[in-house]
């Protein structure tokens, strides 16, 4: 009797491990910090991840090809000695073909997996990345989590959106989502702009040399070292930014202002700063120019009818909603909107020696 009790007490303790031969032991399971899906010429979704080495392997990156999300991770799963893991998913890349699509139901069923952060970071990527995976992962061998460290590194100055940001824009009548966009150039990854979402569809994008100026204006504060204006041959360093959106209900219109701080790192033009009434010049041509360049940019939004900037949400007070329903994003794209721009530069590239 004592043995069969404890053959029993044993068997409890185990936890029934002869029953289900599932195991979590490092060596049988592959966790992943990354995935990229496309959808091919065939319309058929491609889930592309970057596994892990344990022990003495390389890291491999994989593809399977399927109709649906679900699809795809089963055949890696089955075309692999080890079961995949997403719980350490960080970073989930979209080719821009599938971003033009739409993304909702991807977004979905990666939300419906509890292993899945909802702070997992979202981008758009143009080019051949899974090519890029294969060569950078035979030269960098944790090129993976050098992707990730450079996603937090820059979160505060370029875009940057996760999947509980993405959905949470997706389903306001007040805002669009916008993500990261990517380029595959000359065999390396480059931060090229902010793709614009209407709905779960991609349908424009920021350009690399005005994503500045819609970082002021996307983000209550903002961090650049250095910000360039070729026009007034200068270059701003140590710049912040405060950014402000009220909707002036007496004149129908939004109004941006935006409390810009920084120094002059580098002037190369005819002005002599040192000058007060040249300097007043140099400071009035500079506040002009950055409104206008904010406002181009804000009407190219309104010529997409998108909104990620959530200007929409300076329309509604705490007993009134303006706009309610689906009327915003019928008036925002004609709606007047003026860019004030308030610049402080703490000094002007001049220094005075000691005496």
């Amino acid at each position: 009797m004592r043995a069969l009790a404890a053959l029993a007490t044993a068997l409890i303790l185990a936890g029934c491990a002869w029953i289900d031969p599932a195991t979590n032991v490092v060596e049988e399971i592959s966790p992943t910090i990354l995935m990229y899906l496309h959808l091919n010429e065939d319309s058929e979704l491609e889930s592309t991840i970057v596994v892990p080495a344990v022990k003495n392997e390389q890291k491999q990156v994989l593809t399977a090809r399927g109709k649906t999300l679900k699809e795809t991770r089963q055949k890696l799963n089955f075309g692999y000695s080890r079961e995949f893991k997403s719980g350490q998913l960080r970073m989930l890349f979209l080719s821009e073909e599938l971003a033009r699509k739409g993304i909702i139901r991807c977004l979905n069923t990666l939300l419906l997996d509890q292993e899945i952060s909802d702070r997992m970071y979202l981008a758009v990527v143009r080019g051949d990345f899974t090519g890029l995976l294969r060569k950078q992962i035979q030269e960098q061998k944790n090129y993976d989590r050098i992707l990730y460290k450079r996603f937090r590194h820059y979160e505060h100055q370029v875009t940057s959106q996760n999947l509980h940001f993405f959905l949470r824009e997706y389903y306001s009548p007040y805002a669009d989502p916008r993500l990261p966009l990517f380029e595959v150039r000359d065999g390396q990854l480059v931060y090229s702009g902010t793709a614009l979402f209407l709905d779960d569809r991609m349908v424009g994008a920021i350009p690399g040399e005005a994503d500045a100026f819609f970082q002021m204006i996307d983000n209550g504060k903002g961090y650049f070292p250095n910000i360039t204006s070729p026009e007034h041959d200068v270059v701003l360093g140590k710049v912040t930014t405060a950014r402000k959106i009220k909707y002036d209900a007496k004149n129908e219109r939004i109004v941006i202002t935006v409390h810009l701080e920084g120094q002059v790192d580098e002037y190369t033009g005819d002005l002599n700063l040192g000058d007060p009434q040249e300097a007043e010049r140099f400071m009035r041509g500079l506040k002009e120019d950055l409104e206008a360049r904010i406002l181009e940019v804000v009407r190219s939004l309104q010529e997409l009818s998108v909104d990620p900037l959530r200007a929409g949400l300076s329309t509604v007070t705490l007993f009134r909603e303006r706009f309610p329903g689906g009327e915003w994003r019928k008036r925002w794209p004609e709606l007047t909107v003026t860019v004030r721009v308030d610049l402080g530069l703490s000094n002007l590239g001049m220094s005075k020696p000691e005496e």
